[in-house]
């Protein structure tokens, strides 16, 4: 019988709009050869198309389809390709009724129907038809996809199926105009991945990103629905345009070319400017000759459809010589403009109006832009991001109404200042939704550009992108990028596995938005600076570095489960676009976590440090490994020197130096509580000698080992670690002197394979007391005195309290606010919490100053009880680190705590300032208001946002000397628990 189309498919081709309430269906046997049929009025990407189909039909039914550009002698299974307005497709169209007004006008656009052939055959075909070449080639594509075919079926193995028969659904259709008019990728730092693949592997004949390749990412894009292309700008040994047929081979694909933010009016710097011959790439000291440069670039891409890109930056993407201030650079720029525009209309002979020209104010060019830079109104801005995800700029009211529009220019790769990420493709999908989202709804539209990198392993990203690109109606809910993940996973890997994959990479996503794997070394890029520990707590927050390298073993264990289900012809692509990504990133944090461990530990002179030293190794080792894998044996060796597994050489990628700990002659058990409370086995604290204590007996009650309170309503566990301090045998037990106090273990045995042992105690609440204490004694065979291990039951916060400070801080989630007010959105899936809440985007920056726009503005208000008395706390407001939507925004909220006067604090962090830099390496912002008093007893704090877009994630108090950690403090909220 026939396969029908599944609902994920064709929930992922939503840009087709069926218009008859019944459906014919056309078949696709697997017993007969199908034709396809290319309208000839526009030949080249037409038969292109067709030639594709054909290739997707000879995968999916065994038989391959005649390609022609005629309509075929008697009845087979026809696909008639062309544009609405051809002769052929009119006359079809009008001899079946159709009537195809709706395209008319249109960009990108389609429509498709089962149709009866005119003549004497009468024969059925299926038929579309564009209102231009590009909307004819998108009916292809999603026709393929529907049938089954991946986007990824080459650039990731996800193999083409046979199906005995596939039935097409023939009612009439219309697709809807793409929402942004320009969607492409752009190629970069291309020589640690993309290039060596290309030169060596799959075209060692042309050595270099040639014709062969680029017909590769063409294919790609096309099945992508991407229409635009900045090409690789390294030119590792000759660039896109001195390679013969690359840009001939665009236009076979009815590609657009463009060229980046640094690579103007088409050319290609780093290769194509030759200091020797054409002296220094310097407007001021050499214009002539770089305008005769220019011109050389507009004259050889006329013939092509081109974006060209207008301004100037250096050579290797530096910031132009010769204007030292941002005044100075708008007033080069601007006579830059009037020189290019000049070139441009001379050139091509037409009105500037009808010429795509785009200018990108990247990096220090933006600041020369709020100078007052006058871009032509013709022009298209591009907004860039930050290079880490987070856009600089917003369209303003007055520049929406540009004859050229805006657009925005994303990364999911970038080598630079301070930190680079070349490797992994750890953007969060709900950051990328979240800001295209942004864009679309301030009206950038005209173009978006995502830097890609090397292509792969960024799949998932680039297809998210482009498929928000193209209809972002479908994407406008936050909650949705989860569902575009799951539909993704389906689409690839069938959809009994969907979820559970797709629930694997988020998680990834969220681990990576605490901290990228490709930052966990704790090194800036430039400056270059060596591995160091990072900040993840061993001691805290129910040990937060033990935590994190559990969750990354949890995924990676997932994903080897899921691996073994995967059929044949589906596990080269599940390591490729899951397992790889998933099982890299966990043996980066197990590299620099457990030499965290090894430092530590050695610190508290346990045995073990040497054993999680040892780890480091064996995560360098699985790095390797992995590599190796994707290069050499992936799909029969078809993507060696394609992963690049040291990009820059930098240390980040370098395994670290392990130091190796000795004994020093110490003997016995150590214990070491949550929270860093420390004993050993001799009855001395570090820096204390034993008879100190035996002198002074009374003093061992504060050293013995104290676990944080606990809290009813809160409940939870706390952990206390029982180590040797140097290899032995050693019997132990672990006894409470309270019925309501459990440990996970009662007794246990310390050895040299198990030299230490993490004992977990909880409270049964219905046998605890209101408050109160216990004492978990824990002995080894070699020490009768043992360790007592007191155990706390704080008493009952405040009545009204929320939430309770717990071991001298208090987390709040900003999502879990006891009272809101105003005009807030709660973002799904997007912060480092679950959720986030956003404030409006169309709200007016509200002047503090004025008390009735205060009182309107929107307000988010926390309830919490404390029991310090002695010290001051810091309220901390931890928000995400978008930035200001436009010149006249900041990213300001006040606060107030118990109805004070409200303190202002700005996340907004000037670009490139420390302040900054610490913002997008932890995906944060903090504010903080410092030196409170609070007296025990129940609090509120209020919070009122004062600019659009700002973003909150979570809420902190704490006293002077609480714990401090890298990621979220575990929320501090009150829940029912059972018992009193």
């Amino acid at each position: 019988m026939p396969v029908r189309l599944l609902p994920y498919l064709l929930a992922g081709i939503a840009c087709s709009v069926p218009l008859a309430a019944t459906a014919q269906t056309i078949e696709f046997a697997g017993s007969d050869a199908a034709v396809v049929v290319h309208d000839d009025t526009r030949a080249a990407p037409l038969a292109t198309a067709a030639d594709l189909l054909a290739r997707d039909l000879t995968a999916l039914t065994g038989h391959k389809p005649i390609v022609a550009a005629r309509l075929p002698q008697g009845t087979p299974t026809t696909v008639i390709i062309g544009l609405a307005n051809s002769p052929l497709v009119t006359r079809i169209l009008r001899a079946n009724g159709i009537d195809a007004t709706p395209l008319k006008g249109q960009w990108e656009t389609y429509g498709r129907a089962a149709v009866r052939l005119p003549g004497k055959t009468g024969g059925r075909a299926l038929l579309i038809f564009g209102s231009d070449v590009r909307g004819a080639i998108w009916g292809v594509t999603d026709l393929s996809r529907e049938m089954g075919v991946s986007p990824w079926e080459w650039w990731a193995d996800v193999a083409i199926r046979r199906r005995d028969s596939i039935a097409v659904d023939g009612a009439l259709r219309f697709s809807k105009t793409p929402s942004i008019k320009y969607r492409g990728i752009f190629l970069n730092d291309e020589e640690f991945g993309l290039w060596p693949w290309a030169a060596n592997t799959y075209d060692p004949k042309q050595h270099d990103l040639g014709p062969k390749t680029y017909a590769r990412v063409y294919e790609l894009m096309w099945r992508l629905k991407a229409n635009i292309f900045w090409p690789g700008m390294r030119g590792i040994e000759k660039s896109f345009n001195q390679i013969a047929g690359n840009r001939e081979l665009a236009a076979h694909y009815g590609l657009v070319r463009g060229s980046s933010h640094a690579e103007m009016m088409t050319r290609t710097n780093i290769r194509e400017w030759d200091d020797k011959t054409r002296g220094p790439y310097n407007y001021f000291d050499n214009k002539n000759a770089v305008l005769d440069y220019w011109d050389e670039g507009v004259r050889k891409a006329a013939p092509f459809e081109t974006m060209y890109t207008l301004g100037m930056r250096g050579i290797e993407d530096r910031p132009i010589n010769g204007a030292d201030t941002p005044k100075d650079q708008a007033r080069v720029l601007e006579r830059i403009f009037a020189d290019q525009q000049a070139m441009l209309s001379r050139r091509l002979g037409k009105p500037l109006d009808a010429i795509p020209q785009v200018f990108t104010p990247y990096k220090e060019v933006l600041p020369a832009y709020d100078a007052g830079l006058k871009v032509p109104d013709n022009v298209t801005i591009t907004w860039p991001d930050d290079n880490y995800g987070y856009l600089r700029r917003l369209t303003s009211p007055q520049e929406r109404g540009r004859k050229g529009g805006t657009g925005i220019y994303y990364h999911i790769s970038y080598w630079g200042y301070p930190m680079s990420y070349m490797w992994l493709a750890n953007t969060h999908p709900s950051l990328m939704g979240e800001e295209l989202n942004k864009a679309y709804h301030f009206d950038a539209r005209r173009m978006w550009i995502l830097n890609v990198g090397d292509i792969k392993p960024g799949e998932y990203l680039t297809q998210l992108f482009m498929d928000i690109a193209f209809d972002q109606t479908r994407y406008g809910d936050p909650a949705s990028i989860k569902t575009h993940l799951t539909r993704w996973a389906g689409e690839n890997f069938g959809d009994a596995s969907a979820a559970r994959i797709a629930d694997l990479l988020w998680r990834q996503y969220d681990l990576a938005f605490t901290r990228n794997p490709e930052y966990m070394a704790w090194t800036r890029t430039k400056p270059a600076t060596p591995i160091r520990q990072t900040e993840f707590s061993v001691t805290d927050f129910g040990d937060e570095n033990g935590r994190r390298l559990a969750a990354y073993q949890a995924l990676k264990t997932g994903a080897a489960a899921i691996a073994t289900t995967m059929p044949a012809d589906r596990r080269d692509a599940f390591y490729e676009l899951v397992q790889f990504p998933i099982d890299m990133a966990a043996a980066m944090n197990a590299r620099q976590l457990n030499l965290d461990k090894s430092i530590a530990y050695a610190m508290q002179r346990r045995a073990s440090a040497n054993v999680y030293g040892s780890r480091v190794a064996e995560a360098q080792a699985e790095i390797d490994a992995g590599g190796k894998r994707y290069n050499e044996q992936i799909a029969g060796g078809k993507w060696r020197y394609m992963m690049g597994m040291q990009p820059h050489g930098l240390a980040v990628y370098q395994r670290p130096f392990t130091p190796t700990w000795d004994s020093q002659g110490n003997t016995g058990c150590g214990i070491l509580t949550e929270g860093g409370s420390f004993f050993d086995g001799r009855g001395e604290t570090p820096g204390q000698p034993e008879e100190f204590f035996n002198r002074l007996p009374h003093l061992m009650r504060v050293a013995t080992p104290d676990m944080v309170p606990f809290h009813r309503g809160i409940g939870g566990t706390r952990f206390a670690d029982l180590f040797l301090q140097s290899p032995d045998t050693v019997a132990w037990t672990a006894t409470p002197n309270q019925p309501w106090i459990k440990v996970s273990t009662a007794a246990g045995t310390l050895t040299p394979a198990q030299l230490e042992h993490r004992l977990l105690v909880s409270i049964d609440w219905d046998k605890a007391p209101a408050s109160g204490k216990g004492i978990v004694m824990v002995k080894c065979a070699n020490d009768a005195r043992g360790f007592p291990v007191t155990v706390t039951i704080a008493p009952p916060p405040a009545p009204g309290a929320s939430f309770v400070e717990v071991n001298r801080i208090v987390s709040m989630f900003a999502t879990d606010a006891d009272a809101k007010a105003g005009d807030w959105d709660v973002l799904e899936g997007l912060g480092h919490t679950g959720a986030s809440l956003r404030a409006g985007l169309d709200m007016s920056s509200v002047d503090v100053a004025d008390p009735a726009a205060l009182a309107r503005a929107p307000m988010a208000r926390w309830r919490f009880a404390t029991t310090n008395s002695d010290d001051p706390a810091t309220v901390r407001v931890i928000a995400l680190p978008f930035l200001p939507v436009t010149t006249r925004n900041g990213m300001r909220v006040a606060v107030s705590v118990d109805g004070a006067s409200p303190v202002v604090l700005d996340f907004a962090a000037p670009e490139f300032s420390q302040r900054w830099q610490a913002n997008v390496e932890r995906n944060a912002a903090i504010g903080e208001v410092p030196n409170l008093k609070l007296a025990p007893g129940l609090h509120e704090v209020t919070v009122r946002a004062l600019d659009p877009g700002v973003t909150l994630d979570r809420l902190e108090v704490a006293f002077t000397n609480a714990p401090r950690g890298y990621g979220v403090v575990p929320e501090t909220r009150i829940r029912a628990v059972s018992g009193r």
